[in-house]
């Protein structure tokens, strides 16, 4: 009896995720994903020019070392998969640095664009009010690369409160559908609990002119 009352409540709660996730709709699974990806950037790095990169932050912390690389990496970065355009620019002297990673369709002369932050003892007084975006504060941060290839490795940690917050609905780096994160005190932050709609803005007018064409 005892097994059968615990089956009806298992399988109760297995209905109502199911419910949950379906009344959601597509977006919520789409932004887990986007979220899952957002937690490292992995790969291997290549260029098409010389450059060079010997460069690591602790957390935002401490950092040392170089960097200064544009060119591809094949793995997993800034969100996406697969060889992915990016551009890191990092230097760092213990207590101060400062970094730039930017993926994808970039512009390095375009600041929204851009995830830039100072690092370090000197990042940590500075990062609510200056440039940083919750994408790459805090990070264990890792470039290497000499002449034309070098690997890649960085653990994004509020992406990884992130992943988990949202799967209660609440976006503390406010990204889902969106191309840059943003911290809860900038303005226009809307990361509260909410239902994101069956498709994202824009997807289901296409969808229906597809129908109907």
């Amino acid at each position: 009896m005892k097994r059968t009352s615990r089956l009806a409540r298992l399988g109760l709660v297995l209905a109502l995720g199911t419910l949950f996730v379906a009344a959601q709709g597509c977006a919520y699974v789409k932004h887990r994903v986007e979220d899952a990806l957002d937690v490292v950037d992995i790969g291997v790095s290549i260029s098409t020019k010389p450059c060079l990169a010997v460069y690591g932050c602790a957390v935002g912390v401490g950092s040392g070392g170089y960097g200064d690389v544009e060119g591809y990496v094949v793995g997993v970065g800034g969100g996406k998969v697969g060889v992915i355009p990016f551009y890191e620019n990092c230097w760092g002297f213990v207590i101060a640095g400062h970094e730039i990673h930017a993926w994808g369709d970039y512009n390095k002369q375009d600041p929204e664009t851009l995830h830039q932050q100072w690092v370090g003892v000197v990042g940590l007084g500075l990062f609510p009010f200056v440039e940083a975006r919750p994408s790459y504060y805090p990070t264990c941060t890792h470039y290497l690369h000499l002449g034309y290839v070098g690997f890649v490795g960085n653990l994004r940690y509020t992406e990884m409160i992130d992943l988990v917050l949202g799967f209660t609905t609440f976006d503390l780096n406010d990204d889902d559908g969106k191309p840059m994160a943003r911290w809860p005190w900038k303005p226009d932050w809307s990361g509260w609990f909410r239902m994101p709609p069956m498709w994202e803005e824009g997807e289901s007018e296409e969808y229906l002119d597809e129908e109907y064409q």
